[in-house]
């Protein structure tokens, strides 16, 4: 390879090392397509040596960034390329592939056989992404409807990979030993292996029912390989784990195939269920379920006895080694499937399988894993459930097999989850209840009134189950020494018995146990099992013995054992003072407060002295509280009472409403007496109530919070509870103390926070609504509310939230409407009731920080300002209304809403050119620019408004709203506040002084006139005059009052700057070299002049009449002068307010008051008539004219890189609209030439009335496309090729063209010039010059315009033209091509090669030669050994005909290379859009 730095020797051209060994290969092993080396070829261009030998042509066929892609590919620097085994090549290959195929589409036909098996392949891969980037682009290939049949097309070719895979290949035969590792092999190979296995599922799943019978024949032959039933022992998990689920597959899909390989495929199966891998185990029992339910006679082929009962008690005993979720879930469906040979005897066998069960439940895993615990717990109850109901009869061995299962098995795990709480938690509770309302209702005790032949059974099973389970509990109860947790788990599990719904919802994890529909017949289960598969029969066992329980037990048993339970708790409460049965017994009424449970614990109790008082009292509840609960509330020493209380509202709960009233009312009465009240205070402002109110605000506010989280109906109780607290005072004393107030408005506080970085905050109305409830309530209520700190934050809060844009929350009208409410509730109490500073970190210094930085530092769009905006104004309208403090508050608010001079100058610079220019014009802005340049105006900015455009609207509308509200009030209105600019007069305050000059004070605009009015006299002193012009004209305009003689002394000083000081007013002269300022100059005399004629017209003598007018007209022939400066928005200005002042003069003296009329010089009115007006119109009439013709050029500049959404229709070509107002007007005529021209057919002259309607019609439409066509011409290529789509897509073009042939005069030789000859001119040859005042020759304008529309279109619009003389019938298309060839292709093509032969351009080693009589082009290209030559000729109806390209000498170029430069040359001409 030679040195680093090793000069080649001169003329060495010899290929390098890594090139000569592609070559060597090629030779001697034939061809090996793509092999990759370097290239000596000296080029700009990276590239790569095929290692074909001879095949230099196909390297110059291959795309240039292709050639890139591949010489990347070739290096093996570990940063640069990827390892070819590297996963992710194989994700990047599919999302590569997906890209083709979007592109390509039909074209992929020819080639799908051989891809398809691949592709299967790559669907199944290990990789998840990449498996799922070849899903994506099968699906981008092919819809859900023709998968199907794509796959049937190529189901031999698909099936022979993965046999092949399967069958054939090994690790070695699938990688080059040579270069791949063995460990890479293997991975490789295992890789290989799954997604065949996986790949054989996928293909019968997609395919059609009689494909998959084609294909039995094929898949019977892997069935028969020994080695493909080696895969159920493969030390890789992933193969076993795969090669089930194509069992699975192969059961499903074909029964007939796995019935004749049944004594292969259910060893397999059946004796593989103690493979416990995670990746195995679920589809081994997926297996198993298919196995037991497709193949009757499976167990035929096993020995279950000794080869899979052993393992499946193992299994149990184990608690499935740690896999209890992929594996007890199927315990019940091949419980019903298990034949009786199989499980008998019945009562040994169960006994066994239950007594592993349980086991299970000890074992180590399951101890330490709540989730496999509840799994197992789970399993075993439907296991127990099947089984009852499978012996549901009343013979012997049947009700041996029900006590059983309750004696030894049920009832011992309920034993054992009373004294674990880990059980407890668990679903085991609430599966034995839902299992006892299953029963209840077969007993018949639901009254559902279904027929069940065994309710003698079930109430049988029912008594024996409840005397049992009384038994159990009064154990645990009975004993002295029990721990006060067993007490507990008795407790839980009555109570879940009790309410199992409640405890329904509370369970969050979703249950994944596949149970047995009972309700079906045997005859009907074997018709599930056997027609519809194992999937269906899993749907049907899934719903469950679907009796789930929806209500609460019903037999008198479970109230019968609870009432024994809590008189057994009483005697050992009154006898030996037993604290934890005390405790057990209020658990036990808080879900049993029934008047039989109350009514038994007094009928036990022995009545003592004292509680005779109590004996009147009916409700056995209301005895029970005042002769028990009170008592043992009452015993001295008692520090815990929590549990009492527990007990005084579960007898509350059996209590009606006046009962309840009338023990509240009782306690009430006795807190009249001060000391007790004082002790009520105390409590009202503790911490155990502060603690309890601010837990009760949280958990509120946690709740709506969480949308998905269950709203109980006391929420709106609650919410109306904090409102209460927050808003009730004694004595302007808070009812609570002020820190858990505090603690509860921060906790409001920062919940509303949240809500404003949450584009989903919509979804939260409700708790946004409450709080909004609460804090107005709280504002309108407490006086001092705004002292507090987080007051404040929660009042600035909810002004934010109501400042902010609602597109990102959502939130509903009314929510805005009472976030705006609050906001004006807080800030009227904060401006009545408080200092009238506006201190730092309070409300309104924080808000006008706030909203000071949205304004600075965030992009708004003019949504987001309205809002707002809208808010601020809001918030001034309600300080302006609280009346004396308002002026004193709100000058602070404004002066902090105020930038900085730093920060004004820091945005005024940064004000883009986009925002200055549309002020400027509208008259908002008033402003200089030192050096504007046309580039500048071109910069488009974001749609987001600049921060100085946000500043200046939130300051106009405080002011404005300030003045309107005070406008009213004794004093003047709210002036205060506003920036002092009546000491001087300068540019940089002329903005903001236009905006409030209206809301200034009288005194202070006549201060301002008399300042500008010195200004202005004085100018010999500062000429810089244009600022006091303009802020006369401000005053002026802001309806000051003002005298006769100082309107007379500025017009005066004007006309005295017209003589002395003539380049001021910029007569004749190049508007391109002067200054803004100048031009401003102008604009502000220009309006001044303006408001004369409006206003004071009266102070206008004759040499004043005389010096508006020729000024007038003179700055009019200035503006037409200089059409090319209208780029610059001041030149715009300038020419808009000069246009008007003329229109102004003009309604001046049409219709003048005839007060007016008597003081006018007597010869104005006609000087107007005779001469002005013919001199504006001279002027101004082409204006129009020459702006459109230089704007038309500019427009496509605005469609940027052009709009390239795609039509459904069409979607690889997209199109873009030209101007939207020019089609609209193009539109509008090419329907009325459709009328005007339809009864002519295509070569028939339309004689036009000169100057009629039609005339005006045709000549619109012509005008607007040679506009059109202007446009076209000077768009980029990108741009051009999608406004060509959307004239084809429009037909317009089309249309234009049958217009053409119909307003083209069949002679279009101009006239005067007698017979006709070669060098006759025509309307082709000569140019059109359209001009108003035209009256000779005017009937020819029509057919010459159409003429020069037609050439400008076959110039422009070349292929178009003729893809519509293509599409036209023969008599239209020979008609067109006639007229073509005769009066447009020569002048056409004279135009195209005299462009190519005065072409100044110069090409490196290439010379270009144009011969005008032959209409061709020949270009020659030489460089060392290589010469070509190319011949482009232009047929004679060019541009109608297509291009040639013809091959002159050729030397050093490849045949193959040589006609496909030929064919894109010729394409390109044909196709080309413009010339």
């Amino acid at each position: 390879m030679g040195g680093k730095n090793k000069q080649r020797t001169k003329g060495n051209v010899r290929p390098s090392s890594s090139g000569r060994a592609a070559e060597v290969l090629a030779r001697e092993g034939g061809a090996i397509p793509g092999f990759v080396g370097f290239d000596t070829t000296v080029t700009s261009e990276l590239s790569y040596v095929p290692a074909v030998h001879g095949a230099e042509e196909i390297d110059n066929l291959v795309d240039a960034d292709f050639r890139l892609v591949l010489r990347k590919l070739s290096k093996r620097d570990v940063v640069t390329r990827l390892k070819d085994h590297d996963r992710r090549i194989r994700e990047a290959t599919q999302q590569a592939f997906e890209q083709l195929v979007l592109k390509v589409r039909r074209s992929l036909a020819p080639f799908l056989k051989s891809l398809m098996g691949h592709w299967i392949l790559s669907q199944c891969d290990t990789y998840t992404p990449a498996a799922s980037a070849a899903c994506q682009a099968f699906q981008a290939a092919f819809s859900p409807a023709k998968q199907p049949e794509a796959l049937s097309f190529c189901k031999d070719e698909i099936l022979t990979v993965l046999q092949d895979v399967l069958l054939k290949e090994t690790a070695d035969t699938l990688s080059d030993s040579q270069s791949v590792s063995e460990e890479e092999r293997e991975t490789k190979y295992v890789r290989m292996l799954t997604s065949s296995l996986l790949g054989v599922k996928r293909l019968l799943s997609l395919l059609l029912q009689d494909d998959r019978a084609a294909l039995q024949q094929r898949l019977g032959l892997l069935a028969n390989s020994g080695k493909f039933w080696k895969y159920s022992k493969h030390k890789t998990p992933q193969v076993r784990g795969a090669f089930f689920e194509m069992l699975c597959a192969l059961c499903e899909f074909t029964p007939d195939l796995v019935q004749s390989e049944a004594a292969r495929l259910c060893p397999a199966v059946l004796l593989s269920i103690d493979d416990t891998d995670p990746v195995v185990l679920p589809h081994v029992w997926e297996a198993v379920l298919h196995v037991v339910s497709t193949i009757p006679d499976c167990w035929t082929h096993v020995n279950a006895k000794k080869g899979f009962l052993p393992k499946l008690w193992a299994l149990l005993k184990e608690g499935g080694r740690g896999m209890a979720k992929g594996l007890h879930p199927n315990l019940m469906p091949l419980l019903s499937k298990l034949p009786q040979q199989i499980t008998n005897p019945d009562l040994d066998f169960y006994t066994t399988f239950y007594t592993a069960f349980l086991q299970g439940l000890s074992s180590e895993r399951a101890v330490m894993s709540p989730s496999e615990s509840a799994v197992i717990m789970t399993s075993f109850v439907e296991c127990l459930r099947y089984s009852i109901m499978q012996n549901a009869g009343d013979e012997q061995p049947q009700e041996k097999m029900r006590s059983m299962l309750i004696s030894q098995q049920l009832l011992p795990l309920i034993e054992k989850a009373i004294r674990n709480s880990s059980l407890q938690n668990g679903p085991l509770f609430l599966l034995i209840t839902e299992m006892l309302i299953s029963w209840e209702k077969r007993a018949g005790l639901h009254g559902e009134g279904e027929e069940n032949d065994n309710k003698d059974v079930f109430k049988r099973l029912l008594a024996d189950f409840w005397e049992e389970l009384c038994l159990l509990c009064v154990c645990f109860v009975d004993d002295e020494d029990v721990d006060l947790q067993a007490l507990e788990g008795v407790a839980t599990l009555l109570q879940v018995m009790r309410n199992p719904e409640r405890i329904r919802k509370k369970q969050t994890q979703k249950k994944k146990s596949v149970r047995m529909c009972l309700t079906k017949t045997e005859e009907d289960e074997k018709s599930v099992i056997q027609g519809e598969g194992v999937e269906k029969f899993a749907q049907a066992v899934s719903e469950p013995v679907q009796e789930k329980a929806f209500g609460s037990l019903q037999t008198q048993h479970f109230e019968d054992a609870v009432c024994q339970l809590a008189q057994l708790c009483l005697v050992h409460v009154n006898e030996k003072n037993s604290e934890k049965h005390l405790v057990f017994l209020s658990l036990l009424l808080q879900s049993f407060h029934t008047p039989r449970i109350f009514s038994t614990l007094l009928e036990f109790d022995e009545i003592k002295p004292g509680d005779d008082k109590w004996t009147e009292e009916k409700n056995p509840s209301v005895q029970f509280l005042l002769r028990r609960v009170v008592m043992w509330l009452a015993e001295v020493g008692r520090s815990d009472t929590e549990h009492l209380v527990e007990m005084v509202f579960s007898s509350l709960s059996c209590c009606s409403q006046e009962e309840t009233t009338h023990i509240l009312n009782h306690i009430t009465t006795a807190c009249k007496d001060p000391k007790t009240r004082a002790s009520c205070r105390n409590w009202l402002k503790g911490s155990v109530l502060g603690e309890q109110l601010l837990g009760l605000t949280e958990e509120l506010c946690r709740m709506e919070h969480n949308s998905s989280a269950p709203k109980t109906p006391t929420s709106n109780s609650s919410w109306t509870l904090i409102s209460l607290v927050l808003s009730q005072n004694n004595n302007n004393e808070s009812l609570i103390g002020e820190v858990y107030m505090e603690k509860m408005l921060e906790k409001l506080h920062t919940t509303l926070s949240e809500t404003k970085s949450l584009s989903d905050a919509g979804n939260m109305e409700p708790l946004i609504s409450f709080i909004c409830d609460v804090a107005s309530s709280f504002f309108c209520s407490v006086q001092d509310c705004l002292l507090l700190l987080s007051a404040e934050e929660l009042l600035l809060t909810v002004f934010q939230l109501a400042a902010q844009d609602q597109r990102h929350h959502y939130f509903s009208e009314s929510l805005l409407d009472k976030l705006k409410k609050v906001c004006i509730a807080g800030v009227r109490t904060l401006v009545q009731h408080c200092e009238c500073e506006v201190r730092q970190g309070g409300f309104l210094h924080s808000a006008a920080v706030w909203v000071m930085k949205q304004l600075l530092t965030i992009s708004l769009d003019i949504k987001s300002l309205q809002v707002l905006v809208g808010a601020v104004q809001s918030l001034v309208e309600t300080i302006v209304s609280v009346g004396d403090q308002a002026s004193s508050v709100l000058s602070q608010f404004f002066a902090l809403l105020t930038p900085s001079q730093t920060e004004w100058t820091r945005i005024r610079h940064a004000l883009s050119p986009q925002w200055v220019k549309s002020p400027l014009l509208s008259n908002r802005h008033r402003g200089v620019c030192e050096k504007p340049s046309k580039d500048m105006w071109k910069f488009r900015d974001s749609n987001r408004l600049p921060a100085h455009l946000c500043v200046c609207a939130v300051l106009g509308i405080v002011a404005q709203t300030a003045a309107v509200l005070a406008s009213g009030q004794k004093e003047a209105p709210c002036s205060s506040f506003l920036p002092n600019l009546t000491g001087t007069v300068n540019l940089s305050k002329l903005s903001t002084l236009q905006v409030l000059c209206p809301l200034m004070a009288k005194e202070d605009r006549e201060t301002l006139i008399a300042l500008a009015t010195a200004g202005i006299i004085n100018w010999q002193e500062d000429e810089h005059v244009y600022g006091s012009l303009a802020v006369l004209l401000c005053c002026l305009n802001a309806n000051t009052p003002v005298e006769e003689e100082i309107i007379q002394a500025v017009l005066a000083t004007l006309m005295e700057w017209r003589n002395s000081r003539e380049d001021w007013f910029l007569f004749s002269c190049d508007l391109s070299e002067t200054t803004s300022e100048q031009l401003n100059l102008n604009v502000e005399m220009i309006r001044f002049l303006c408001w004369l004629v409006t206003h004071c017209p009266a102070v206008l003598g004759g040499s004043q009449w005389d010096f508006l007018l020729c000024s007038m007209l003179a700055w009019l022939e200035t503006a037409s002068e200089n059409v090319s400066c209208l780029w610059n928005p001041w030149a715009q200005l300038f020419v808009c307010e000069n246009s008007a002042l003329i229109v102004t003069l003009n309604q001046f003296f049409a219709s003048p008051s005839s007060d007016v009329l008597e003081k006018l010089p007597s010869e104005l009115a006609g000087e107007w008539k005779d001469f002005f007006i013919e001199g504006i119109y001279n002027l101004l009439l082409p204006l129009p004219v020459r702006i459109t013709g230089r704007v038309m050029p500019q427009l496509p500049e605005c469609d940027g890189e052009g709009d390239n959404n795609k039509s459904d229709d069409d979607r690889d070509e997209p199109c873009l609209s030209p101007p939207a107002a020019l089609m609209a007007i193009l539109s509008a005529c090419e329907e009325l030439c459709d009328s005007i021209l339809a009864a002519l057919q295509v070569g028939e002259f339309a004689v036009v009335q000169p100057l009629s309607v039609e005339y005006s019609c045709i000549l619109a439409y012509l005008l607007a496309w040679k506009l059109l066509l202007t446009f076209f011409k000077s768009s980029p290529s990108h741009l051009r090729a999608h406004y060509a789509q959307y004239l084809k897509r429009s037909c317009s073009l089309n249309k234009l063209l049958l217009h053409l042939f119909k307003l083209m005069p069949e002679n279009p030789t101009c006239p005067g010039q007698g017979t006709e000859t070669k060098e006759s001119k025509t309307f082709f040859t000569e140019s059109l010059l359209l001009t108003v005042d035209k009256n000779v020759g005017v009937e020819w304008e029509l057919p010459h315009l159409a003429c020069s529309v037609y050439y400008s279109t076959v110039q422009d619009l070349p292929a178009m033209v003729r893809l519509w003389w293509n599409s036209q019938e023969k008599r239209v298309s020979s008609a067109v091509e006639k007229f073509t060839s005769k009066y447009v292709s020569p002048v056409l093509s004279a135009q195209e090669i005299s462009s190519v032969h005065d072409s100044t351009q110069m090409f490196d080693s290439m010379t270009v030669k144009a011969r005008s009589a032959a209409r061709e082009v020949i270009a020659t290209y030489s460089v060392d050994d290589i010469y070509i030559e190319l011949v482009i000729q232009l047929p004679q109806n060019y541009p109608l005909g297509s291009i040639t390209v013809e091959s002159g000498r050729r030397v050093g170029v490849a045949v193959q290379q040589w006609r496909n430069w030929m064919l894109q040359l010729s394409t390109y001409l044909t196709h080309q859009v413009e010339k």
